[in-house]
């Protein structure tokens, strides 16, 4: 009876841990679904809130009075999408989470730049105005007069050239943005992504601002002052 009593106890062992086991195995399985569901939701909605940012941005007028608030604020939600991203397991679906993340990247680079356009655009108007109300007193030219020219001068290429430069890299982000968006369809082709319409206008408009940031630079830099 001892030696049944033991055998039927082993058996009931044997079961408990068999059950445990594919208690185990079962609660791993939802576990791993549910973090792949996790990262799965958290990159599509990471990458449709950040191309509303850029369709924004790039409906933005440069000289709105709220531009660079707004475009401040849309390349910090951005860092907040890219930060909460990277808290998901990308093990679960590598490609999709490194498109996603390449994706976001690409938009927080393309949003600091339109805003350090904006920024400088801004300083680059202030000194060109200061140029020209220093120029509109020309009468009785001494070398005060020719001094301050020249530093105002200086101040304005200074500005203009920064302008130029921040308003020529956006352009590039944007021109190489294609590239970024392709990858993602590949991971995730229900992404919601800019329309090719809407990236290639932003494109066109930035580079005819770089075209007419070169114009003006180089006009200031001609600009000679004679006694």
């Amino acid at each position: 009876m001892q030696g049944m009593a033991a055998a039927s106890r082993s058996k009931l062992i044997i079961a408990g841990a068999a059950g445990a086991l594919v208690l185990a195995v079962a609660l791993g399985w939802l576990w791993g679904v549910k973090k792949t569901h996790d990262l799965v939701s958290s990159a599509r909605g990471s990458i449709a809130a950040t191309t509303a940012r850029l369709q924004e941005s790039l409906e933005l007028a440069p000289d709105a009075p709220d531009a660079l608030a707004r475009l401040e604020r849309h390349a910090r939600e951005v860092g907040q999408y890219l930060a909460a991203l990277r808290r998901e397991d990308a093990k679960r679906n590598r490609p999709l989470a490194e498109a996603a993340e390449l994706y976001l990247v690409d938009a927080q680079a393309m949003l600091r730049n339109q805003t350090n356009a904006v920024r400088a655009r801004a300083a680059a108007l202030a000194s060109r105005r200061s140029l020209a109300a220093h120029m509109s007193h020309a009468a009785g030219r001494g070398q005060g007069w020719i001094q301050q020219a020249v530093a105002l001068k200086q101040r304005a290429e200074r500005d203009n050239f920064d302008y130029r430069a921040s308003i020529g890299a956006w352009a590039e982000l944007l021109r190489v943005h294609r590239d970024t968006q392709d990858k993602v369809r590949a991971a995730f082709p229900a992404a919601r992504l800019l329309e090719d319409g809407v990236r290639d206008a932003g494109y066109q408009r930035a580079k005819e601002a770089d075209k007419q940031a070169g114009a003006e630079l180089e006009r200031i830099r001609q600009l000679v002052f004679a006694r």
